[in-house]
């Protein structure tokens, strides 16, 4: 069976992936994707969404007998609403493979129904470690670095800013996630966790709480939150004129938020951010077949870009669209993500193993220059990132996968090269 030459350093080979060996007849394979497209999330996925289409798009250009569909689907960042989804996905509208988005509690939720039904998923950006971990699913991986792989790239700038951090957190489980592996972090080295307010998603007036920050002893404000609600409480920051007091750090804050946080206030402040144009030569290629597409680049129109490419290059791995075949394909394939080093799909806990950066943020006419929102001031590889299989998360996460089986899909004749 034929492999594509999938990502070998241009961006030529980045939209290359060859598609599924000619089929005896014309063969289209329908991805289910479900995202947050609209509420609080709605603006990562919407650029996921972007990042997919093209990639789908690409992969048709190229022709064959094997097309490829994108079926849309909203799951609001609402677990009850993802499932629904989800069965509608696999039932009625019979996708092959289906692709999950922003949410972890989506995920979490979905999970354990993609592996009911025997069908291969791959979750896209959500982030809680414990969807590799002790939540883990044979059917399912995962492409965006967990919390730990995110927290082991921030740490070590964000104690240099001080040992005293007032937390602010989203309520949901990647939020959560990030508040108890930062402060177990913290209180490790010698920290002190001075104030923590755990809000709703999508929470619009943080002045309670930037007042109780206003009246604390901290060095540091970490926001642990996701899509928007990270940038609405760093305008606010600045507001309290707190920008002057201490220093602003976090586990998330997307790279178009350029167009919406005062960046010349907040010039140094540090989050995790999963991928930059500037990481590598084939990062820089990639990055501007995006932006010829596109216009404005953004990690995670990188991240829909490339999920769907991986897809279709295991699916011609395996020549099947069968589950457990396409799991088995994934299963230590090693690849170029356009960054430093090659990722790797581990087989011990299904989590992607790769490169993962610190981003300071610039000033508005540093970043005309660059055309990105941060300069990089840290890198974990992925060898170091993701841990040993034999270590805390992986550990429980191969237990799981060991204890379960994936199903033949009810009803439903797998596509074949």
């Amino acid at each position: 069976m034929r492999r594509s030459d999938f990502l070998a350093g241009s961006a030529a080979s980045i939209a290359a992936t060859a598609p599924l060996r000619r089929a005896s007849a014309a063969t289209t394979v329908r991805i289910g994707f479900l995202d947050s497209l609209s509420g609080p999330l709605a603006d990562i996925g919407l650029h996921h969404r972007a990042g997919a289409e093209f990639a789908v798009a690409l992969a048709n250009q190229r022709g064959g007998a094997v097309r490829y569909e994108l079926v849309v689907a909203d799951d609001t960042s609402k677990p009850a609403v993802g499932t629904t989804e989800a069965r509608r996905l696999i039932g009625p509208e019979a996708v092959d493979v289906l692709l999950l988005g922003t949410s972890s509690a989506v995920t979490l939720a979905v999970g354990p129904l993609a592996e009911q039904a025997g069908v291969f998923t791959l979750a896209i950006g959500a982030q809680d470690t414990n969807i590799t971990g002790d939540k883990a699913q044979r059917v399912l991986y995962r492409f965006a670095p967990n919390v730990q792989m995110q927290i082991g790239v921030l740490a070590q700038r964000v104690l240099s800013f001080g040992k005293n951090w007032y937390f602010i957190v989203d309520d949901f489980a990647y939020g959560k996630d990030g508040h108890a592996r930062l402060g177990a972090l913290l209180r490790r080295a010698g920290g002190t966790e001075v104030g923590a307010d755990v809000l709703p998603l999508g929470t619009q007036d943080y002045s309670s709480s930037l007042t109780k920050l206003r009246n604390s002893n901290a060095d540091v404000l970490v926001l642990c939150q996701g899509g928007f609600d990270a940038a609405k409480t760093a305008s606010q920051f600045v507001q309290f004129g707190l920008h002057k007091k201490m220093r602003l750090a976090g586990i998330n804050m997307e790279d178009y938020y350029w167009k919406t946080i005062p960046s010349d206030d907040l010039v140094g402040s540090t989050f995790a951010i999963h991928w930059a144009p500037g990481a590598s030569d084939s990062a820089q290629k990639l990055a501007r077949l995006l932006r010829a597409k596109l216009g404005e680049v953004s990690s995670r129109n990188y991240f829909g870009y490339l999920c769907v490419n991986q897809v279709i290059d295991r699916l011609h791995a395996a020549g099947t669209t069968k589950a457990e075949a396409l799991a088995t394909a994934f299963a230590d394939h090693r690849f170029d993500a356009a960054k430093a080093n090659p990722a790797t799909w581990r087989s011990c806990d299904h989590q992607c193993a790769q490169d993962e950066y610190a981003g300071a943020v610039v000033s508005n006419r540093r970043r005309e220059q660059t055309g990105f929102m941060y300069e990089l001031v840290g890198e974990v590889p992925a060898a170091a990132g993701a841990r040993a299989c034999a270590d805390g998360d992986a550990l429980a996460a191969a237990g799981a996968l060991k204890a379960q089986k994936i199903p033949d899909r009810e009803g439903y004749e797998p596509k074949s090269a």
